[in-house]
């Protein structure tokens, strides 16, 4: 237990800790609310459970870097149950005589295994995490290609940075609580029910009762102290995502599909803008994807972009939106428009346009995060706003407008895939009474290799004596092409 003096001092720390967490948690929330689209929370009882499954059994993040990925999940284990460690030694130490959760008994056991295990499931994740980030920081999958566009300070080190101080508050916070583990087993002899401070404890050998009463209440004050020093400075570290990961999966958007767009409403007379020019542009989902981010560069090794050599970079995307966003962080809380336009700032023009719109990158993303729907955004702006895309689509765009096809072809042109089969393909027109049409797609009708597919199709449905018909020349483009231009 704490002495007096002791309490009150730590009692005014907390405070003021509070005080400067709850301002930054705060403003990050309001720079958040200022994107356009709501957090959805609809089915909620569904996505708390997809939130439970997704932040406890990582299964994304366990799906490549296998050594690093399993004690990346030791270590979100350990942290998940030290919210119970910390509440039980925050209650030792203010009340007298109290033992959490109790002195004895199977209870009392399994809760100090549990705390010995996850303490050095934490220790072991985090020295791995260091010789990787820090020691190792050449490593491929932690580099970004020399052409991508990123904030000044992340050429100049910030991640670095960033990781040294979120780890050496973990290893103090979960070290210092350790140590104080292995010196109260010391003066026992052993606990079989903490092996690992068992094995720690000859470090505090010889250690006399006051010097053990010293050191005893040295570990509090590092344990719980240090998360009372760090906290304010959470919601500036990457470390956010501890708590804003988990709120990317409760509250992102239910798509039908990976690479499903969200609607424009044409319609509405009051909206000024289309796509994003600026972070305020974002949807609300879209700015908290830049406080979820681990940084860990996952979605730039699946990008095709990135391994053919291309300046895109999903990782850097995100990475760049979180700098631009802290370097303006105050001031966007306050209401303020962003510096700069998101081209330029956190993505260049060559790496707008490099993105295939395949999915990879949400795909693999362990907290969830859509850069790619970042990317169509910014394109959307360009396009609708700025008139403003490469000119291999102003042909592109034309063709669909004019003549239903991205290629600009004559529409008589539709059915040219089926001449030389030894049968008719029938159209709509001409068997309005089909059970099954078949809707071929632009490309069918002018790509020979995709012409192979739809006539094996129509060949095996004509043996299996199926009555269909194709659409014909009354077929539009689907506009896809179009959407993921931004168009």
């Amino acid at each position: 237990m704490l002495t007096a003096g002791e309490q009150v001092l730590f009692l005014v720390l907390a405070l003021f800790s509070a005080a400067a967490t709850f301002a930054g948690l705060r403003d990050m929330w309001r720079i958040v609310r200022r994107g356009e689209r709501e957090l959805a929370l609809d089915g909620l009882v569904t996505r708390l459970r997809e939130t439970l499954t997704a932040s406890l059994l990582q299964r994304k993040t366990l799906r490549m870097r296998k050594l690093t990925s399993w004690l990346h999940l030791g270590v979100v284990w350990g942290f998940s149950f030290y919210a119970l460690v910390n509440l039980g030694d925050l209650l030792e130490g203010y009340l007298p005589d109290y033992h959490f959760p109790a002195r004895e008994g199977l209870l009392a056991e399994l809760y100090r295994l549990a705390a010995d295990l996850l303490s050095v499931a934490v220790l072991v994740g985090v020295l791995w995490f260091i010789l990787r980030r820090v020691l190792w920081p050449w490593r491929r999958e932690l580099q970004f290609p020399s052409r991508v566009l990123l904030h000044p300070k992340v050429r100049s080190g910030a991640i670095q940075r960033d990781s040294r101080i979120v780890a050496a508050f973990i290893l103090l916070h979960v070290g210092a609580r350790f140590l104080g583990d292995a010196l109260a087993v010391s003066a026992t002899g052993g606990d079989l029910a903490r092996p690992f401070a068992t094995l720690a404890a000859p470090l505090f050998a010889g250690v006399d009762d006051r010097g053990s009463e010293l050191l005893q209440h040295l570990f509090w004050w590092l344990a719980l102290g240090s998360i009372a020093l760090f906290t304010p400075w959470f919601p500036q570290s990457k470390h956010a995502h501890l708590f804003m990961a988990p709120l990317n999966f409760l509250t992102r958007p239910q798509r039908r599909s990976l690479g499903a767009l969200d609607p424009l409403d044409f319609e509405d007379e009051t909206r000024e803008q289309f796509g994003a020019g600026r972070l305020e542009h974002l949807d609300q989902s879209q700015l908290l994807d830049a406080f979820a981010c681990i940084q860990c560069n996952r979605c730039q090794d699946v990008c095709p972009a990135t391994t053919t050599g291309k300046e895109l970079s999903p990782a850097a995307l995100e990475i760049n939106k979180r700098y631009e966003i802290s370097g303006q962080f105050v001031a966007l809380a306050e209401g303020a428009e962003s510096e700069r336009p998101l081209l330029g700032s956190v993505i260049s023009e060559s790496a707008l346009w490099a993105c295939t719109s395949c999915g990879a990158c949400t795909d693999i993303c362990p907290v969830g995060n859509e850069p790619m729907h970042d990317i169509l955004e910014i394109r959307r702006d360009q396009v609708l706003m700025e008139g403003s895309f490469p000119a291999e689509l102003q042909a592109a765009f034309n063709g669909m407008e004019r003549q239903g096809n991205p290629w600009g072809a004559a529409r008589d042109e539709r059915m040219r895939w089926a001449n030389g089969l030894d049968f008719p393909v029938p159209t709509v027109d001409e068997n309005p009474a089909c059970e099954l049409l078949y809707w071929t797609g632009c490309a069918v009708s002018h790509d020979p290799r995709a012409a192979l597919t739809a006539r094996a199709l129509v060949k095996l449905l004509h043996a299996a004596g199926v009555n269909y018909a194709v659409t014909g020349e009354r077929e539009n483009c689907s506009g896809d092409v179009a959407r993921r231009a931004g168009n």
